[in-house]
């Protein structure tokens, strides 16, 4: 089971890497952080107090075009058979591709979120604050992008569907993940912390769940 757990992993991480996903995930979240200025203008108090509610949403929207397609290939080529005649159980399948799927998309978002919180005119410790932040809220940001993802497998047009579905989703990670560059930012990250926990404890069960109805 160890082996085909490892093998699993391999597999996904090379296929995202390979997709070029997280190159497209990054450019937008990069390109979208640095004309926002353009729109608000030069104040900077206006900028350091818009700029982590953009931040955040400009993740949420380059992780959705990151994993969007996430379960689509195994669907399609029929890997998802496959994949259910493993040792692994399904729920544990689901939670290593969206896992590997957060490693590929979000974690370049992590490195470049404290540059950009800086460039918005934060100071340091509340940059860091931030990028905390998006370190503990994205992983449930991605854990229902995947499970959202495993239900709409095989619609046409289900990339829209998955951005209007899971935005309300996002948006109490949105609300205390902009919190968290705050002056007390240990109940926002605390927050950030036990959602991801909480989907953690759900996602996994409930895109397998989607996957055997999609299968069947």
């Amino acid at each position: 089971m160890k082996a085909a757990l490892v093998a699993l992993a391999r597999r996904e991480l090379a296929l995202r890497l390979r997709g070029g996903g997280w190159a497209a995930s990054l450019g937008l979240f990069a390109v979208a952080t640095a004309l926002a200025p353009l729109g608000l203008g030069r104040d900077a108090a206006l900028l350091a107090q818009a700029g982590p509610g953009i931040l955040w949403l400009a993740a949420s929207l380059s992780l959705l075009l990151g994993l969007d397609s996430l379960f689509e290939e195994d669907l399609r080529t029929g890997g998802l058979d496959l994949l259910r005649l493993s040792p692994l159980p399904l729920p544990l399948v689901a939670l290593v591709k969206i896992a590997c799927g957060w490693g590929a998309t979000c974690l370049p978002l992590v490195l470049a979120s404290p540059v950009l919180l800086l460039a918005f005119g934060l100071p340091a410790g509340n940059a860091l604050g931030g990028t905390l932040g998006v370190l503990l809220g994205t992983p449930a940001l991605a854990l229902l992008a995947g499970t959202l993802g495993a239900l709409l497998s095989g619609l046409r047009r289900g990339t829209g569907l998955l951005v209007f579905l899971a935005l309300p989703l996002f948006a109490p990670a949105l609300v205390f993940g902009a919190a968290s560059t705050g002056e007390a930012p240990a109940g926002p990250l605390l927050f950030l912390g036990a959602y991801s926990l909480q989907a953690l404890a759900i996602c996994p069960f409930a895109a397998a769940a989607a996957l055997r109805i999609q299968s069947s």
